[in-house]
């Protein structure tokens, strides 16, 4: 009986520690169990779907405003001065006409800037996370975690990168060192995570009766 108490406590101080390092709640955990992604969760993964969306509407968009700014000093309306601005950038022996070839290369050289930050941005949306918020719903595995180490060296005696992981079977779950920490690394365990992404959102030390 000592015994089991003892470990009892033991996986209890294990799920405090993880609870706090990776920012999940008892009434999450308790979703979770249910198969259900908590409305907690949820606005924090939808942040992470929406934020990039409206990068990459500002980095698209940022050009064409500030251009048409620009040349609007000059104009009776804001959409005479976009229509102007479409205009050159159609007809690019206007534009170097209206601007020069220098000032006609920096704005086409700030298009392809922000479309390149737009992409880049674009490239961060996950289609498969904003799907899982939507859908509410976790699946669990149970298995073996144990904590992984990564360290990538860097030339002129910089500090290495270190990045932690939490493996269980063909899984690789990125954690922060605190969490990396609160694991009873090689126990067993019961990870909740997201169907489609594969993103972690809690887990558990599994307690036998």
């Amino acid at each position: 009986m000592i015994d089991d108490a003892t470990t009892y406590r033991a996986k209890d101080k294990v799920l405090f520690d993880l609870a706090k390092s990776l920012h999940f709640s008892p009434e999450s955990l308790e979703s979770n169990r249910q198969g259900k992604l908590s409305a907690g969760q949820a606005q924090q993964f939808i942040g992470q779907c929406v934020q990039p969306a409206i990068l990459t509407v500002v980095w698209l968009l940022a050009p064409f405003l500030i251009w048409t700014s620009v040349i609007g000093m000059g104009q009776s309306s804001y959409p005479a001065a976009f229509s102007l601005l479409f205009t050159q950038l159609t007809h690019i022996s206007d534009l170097v006409e209206a601007h020069g070839r220098m000032g006609a290369a920096g704005m086409i050289g700030s298009f392809v800037v922000c479309l390149g930050l737009a992409v880049y941005t674009a490239t961060r949306i996950s289609p498969a996370l904003y799907f899982d918020v939507l859908d509410h719903k976790v699946k669990v595995i149970e298995g073996r975690v144990v904590a992984r180490e990564e360290q990538t060296l860097r030339p002129n005696g910089r500090d290495p990168v270190e990045k932690y992981f939490f493996s269980l079977k063909n899984y690789d779950f990125p954690v922060s060192l605190a969490a990396f920490r609160a694991l009873e690394n090689g126990s067993i365990y019961l990870v909740y995570l997201l169907p489609r992404s594969e993103i972690m959102v809690s887990l558990e030390p599994k307690v036998t009766n």
